[in-house]
């Protein structure tokens, strides 16, 4: 039997409680680095995260002060966390895949359960 789990991270926190999202990106980035395989699904209010500029100008820590969320962003894309879109959220924000950063894809309700049922660990924020 193999070493390496499967983790999913579904996030649904959006931009409006920034300090809440950097830890599944943080989370997700030790995992990978673990030699584990990840991937995020973003719903709700967290597929904002994934619009073109919002990581680059949200601040983590109330205030301004601190790491923009763009810092955790590029940490998970570069350890291998694969970055998955709920399609009905796309609508909730008002935006399309073409308004988001790169990521593997789109996911229907069933993609999203499959996911989690083929998942070792299963982390919502």
């Amino acid at each position: 039997m193999s070493d390496v789990k499967k983790y999913l991270y579904i996030l649904t926190t959006g931009p409006e409680v920034a300090y809440r999202a950097a830890s599944p990106f943080f989370l997700a980035t030790t995992a990978a680095l673990m030699d584990h395989e990840v991937s995020m699904v973003f719903t709700i209010r967290g597929t904002a995260l994934l619009k073109k500029g919002v990581a680059e100008e949200l601040t983590v820590k109330e205030g301004g002060d601190g790491a923009k969320l763009q810092f955790f962003v590029d940490q998970a894309r570069d350890a291998g966390v694969k970055f998955y879109v709920c399609a009905p959220s796309l609508d909730l924000n008002d935006c399309t895949l073409d308004d988001l950063i790169e990521n593997e894809g789109v996911v229907g309700g069933s993609a999203v359960n499959e996911m989690a049922l083929e998942s070792d660990v299963v982390i919502t924020f």
